[in-house]
């Protein structure tokens, strides 16, 4: 059996376009001697190391870039922060600021509410007492009048007195004659004229007040009658001044 075996392998290395296998140890040593594909798996395998060596060295750097970035992004976004938080601070400042001057203005205004009510107050109070002082001067022009209107009177009063004195001395006339008492002439004066009125009783006194129509009369002179052949007395009365 061993021989038949020796006999096959011996037959197949014998193969027409068979080559011979070389001995174990040339092939040993074929294994370990350099060949052409060996030299160029060498070279790829250097070519793929430097390769991965760059790319390696692109991949720490795109690392360290990276870490740059979140280490500025962390700076930038503490900055942030830090910015909102003092905007936020410069707010609150602001909004207690603008509170203040709120309640400020609101102070101020209803200040100037109240100046403006006691103005118009002053001023009402001073046009009370422009028209108290307009009705003041009235009265006193008035009075003024009525006062030049009483001088006017008083001398046509003398005057009138003056002439009665003259008839009452005149020849014609006793002066002897006795002048009754029970009553006497009352010559008064009025607004637009003179007016005789006959009264009862004794002649009143210069200088005393005598009532007519509800009205008190100065006696500003006592004379003769004017009234022709009479024996009474003459008053001549002028109207008491209004006290109001």
């Amino acid at each position: 059996m061993k021989e038949r075996a020796t006999k096959t392998s011996s037959e197949w290395e014998q193969w027409p376009g068979r080559t011979p296998e070389p001995q174990p140890r040339k092939r040993l040593r074929a294994l370990f001697m350099p060949t052409d594909a060996a030299d160029e798996v060498a070279n790829l395998l250097a070519e793929h190391g430097k390769e991965l060596e760059e790319r390696s060295a692109q991949i720490r750097e795109a690392v360290v870039a990276l870490e740059q970035r979140e280490e500025r992004a962390r700076e930038l976004h503490f900055r942030v922060e830090q910015v909102l938080r003092d905007g936020a601070l410069e707010l609150d400042l602001r909004q207690a600021e603008l509170s203040i001057r709120s309640s400020e203005l609101d102070a101020r205004e209803a200040s100037v509410e109240q100046a403006e009510e006691r103005v118009e107050s002053r001023r009402r109070a001073l046009g009370a007492v422009e028209l108290r002082a307009a009705a003041a001067q009235r009265r006193e022009d008035a009075v003024r009048l009525r006062e030049h209107e009483l001088e006017r009177r008083a001398a046509e009063l003398a005057e009138l007195a003056r002439v009665l004195d003259e008839r009452g001395t005149s020849p014609g006339r006793s002066a002897t004659k006795p002048v009754r008492e029970d009553e006497y002439v009352a010559l008064v004066s009025t607004a637009d004229r003179y007016r005789l009125v006959i009264r009862e009783g004794p002649p009143p006194e210069p200088g005393s007040t005598v009532e007519l129509d509800d009205i008190p009369h100065r006696v500003v002179r006592l004379t003769a009658s004017p009234l022709p052949g009479d024996d009474r007395s003459c008053a001549l009365l002028e109207a008491e001044p209004d006290p109001r």
